[in-house]
């Protein structure tokens, strides 16, 4: 094999940008300069890294690269490509990688520490990464980050995070970027596909002076075509428009006590902000600061506040599990012995819930339907357009946020509907049989998956003609990526008409140019 690597002679077909943004981070990096790459998700920026990290083992053998991400699934691609560029013959040693599928489990700290010093490649969870080097450090003195030349962050998204609150720097990274600089303050090269500027430039901040942006937003390698449907539902539109009037009068006691030019965004994202943790701290004297700029004066106000933002974050969560859950699990939620006297109004109102009834059709027998109670409207629609596109032969990818929903739509369609070829994958299915299952879906076995968020980062499903979103996610990057992993398919986008959902729609339609239809309302 020839010791060394010409990436000018390279081609890959409508990929030629991989090879020219190789070329600029390795010029960058000559002058040990961090890179943030700003590249489309699905353009192959795994590709790009694993050609600068052949390219700089040609001229220094003893090159040590760190692969991280905050998502194990990051560092699977990243072993993947390099043990295909092994078989491939563009590397002839490749040494010990660390096996994001074992997380080194079983290994003693002494084992752990020798495959750090042996590994030109090291591949690890930024939690895992930092977890061995504390305990390897404290006990053995050694530091595995010692003479590390270049470190590849992949999601690179999460070195911020994603806080309703604003960008801050993620726990996960906090720890790299306050090391790197007590050590030989080693170039990074962050990867990322945002198309909010806003978090593109608070990630280049956070990677210091001097960091170089490569970015391309234009760059579209494949096409997707972006539909949304809005769903008109009476009885949801009224329960949803019933917790937002609940949502008043806290709203209105925060005011009094912090400020009254409070906006109701305002208010929520303070109440995801660890905002009850502080004020319910016994130890913290008055007056409290809270959210860096309100305080709060006295005990009487504290316990108020309590009250207000508990029942915030009550109505919130049972907003989310009505737009984006099963009925059923809402119901419960709400019926709840701590929860009936503050959900009283909505109680009543939503047995309306309970009433509706959906005309499900069977795959093996279209002329019939099954009918079945406490379904999402969503689940509803979202058969019948797996029902349409399984018929000309289609493959299918669905997304879901939360376990209830992914498992009921999995049922309904393996057991009752008799849908073939249907996987559903959550963060609780073993990885073996998650890979088992996605290469069955890259061949003929598997039509329909199903995913909880764990599907939505880090694959790249090229195979997928259909993507269905049952929810729209707080961080619109999570919904482009489902979308560009897919690579040039065809995109729905479920919403329920005349709620909450609709207000999040609006720059979502903007960065794909959707298309909005409106379904007739099924009541």
């Amino acid at each position: 094999m020839e010791n060394s690597i010409n990436i000018s002679s390279l081609s890959i077909e409508k990929r030629d940008y991989q090879i020219a943004a190789t070329k600029e981070i390795l010029n960058q990096l000559a002058n040990t300069n961090s890179v943030l790459l700003n590249y489309p998700y699905g353009t192959g920026k795994t590709i790009i890294a694993l050609l600068t990290f052949m390219v700089k083992k040609q001229t220094n053998p003893a090159a040590k690269f760190i692969f991280t991400s905050a998502r194990e699934a990051a560092a699977l691609r990243c072993r993947q490509a390099l043990e295909m560029a092994k078989t491939f013959g563009f590397i002839d040693k490749l040494g010990y990688l660390f096996d994001p599928r074992t997380g080194g489990k079983g290994l003693s700290l002494s084992q752990k520490a020798k495959m750090y010093n042996a590994s030109n490649a090291i591949f690890s969870p930024i939690t895992t990464l930092f977890s061995d080097r504390w305990k390897i450090k404290s006990r053995l003195n050694i530091d595995i980050l010692n003479n590390v030349e270049v470190c590849i962050i992949d999601e690179a998204t999460d070195i911020i995070a994603r806080s309703m609150t604003g960008f801050r720097l993620s726990k996960y990274f906090e720890e790299l970027f306050t090391v790197r600089p007590k050590l030989n303050n080693f170039p990074i090269v962050a990867m990322t596909g945002t198309r909010d500027q806003y978090r593109a430039k608070e990630i280049l901040r956070i990677l210091g002076e001097g960091t170089h942006l490569m970015q391309k937003p234009e760059l579209q390698p494949y096409e997707t075509i972006t539909q949304i449907n809005k769903i008109n539902r009476p009885d949801y539109k009224q329960v949803d428009q019933l917790i937002s009037t609940q949502l008043t009068h806290p709203i209105s006691t925060i005011k009094e006590h912090l400020d009254p030019d409070l906006t109701r965004l305002d208010i929520i994202k303070l109440s995801y902000g660890g905002i009850l943790d502080r004020l319910s701290d016994r130890n913290v004297s008055f007056p409290i600061k809270i959210g860096g700029k309100y305080q709060v004066k006295d005990d009487e106000s504290r316990i108020q506040l309590i009250n207000a933002f508990s029942l915030i974050f009550k109505l919130t969560h049972s907003r989310l599990l009505l737009l984006d859950s099963t009925p059923g699990e809402f119901l419960k939620y709400i019926k709840k012995d701590e929860n009936q006297e503050s959900f009283q109004p909505i109680i009543k109102a939503s047995s309306i819930l309970i009433s509706h009834r959906s005309e499900l059709p069977r795959y093996d027998k279209p002329e019939e339907t099954i009918t079945r109670g406490l379904i999402n409207p969503k689940v509803d629609k979202a058969i019948d357009l797996i029902h349409e596109h399984l018929i000309r032969g289609a493959k299918v990818i669905l997304f879901t946020r939360y376990l209830a929903l992914g498992r009921q739509t999995n049922l309904l369609l393996t057991k009752a509907l008799k849908f073939p070829g249907v996987k559903y994958l959550s963060g609780k299915t073993p990885e073996d049989t998650r890979r088992i299952i996605i290469d069955q879906f890259r061949q003929e076995d598997v039509n329909v998956l199903i995913f909880t968020p764990v599907g939505s980062r880090g694959l790249n499903l090229g195979e997928a003609d259909v993507v269905i979103h049952l929810d729209i996610t707080s961080n619109l990057d999570d919904m482009i990526q489902r979308r560009e992993r897919a690579r040039g398919c065809l995109e729905y986008v479920l919403v329920l008409e005349g709620t909450s959902e609709e207000a999040k729609l609006e720059e979502y339609k903007t960065l794909t140019n959707a298309e909005v239809v409106s379904s007739t309302p099924t009541l």
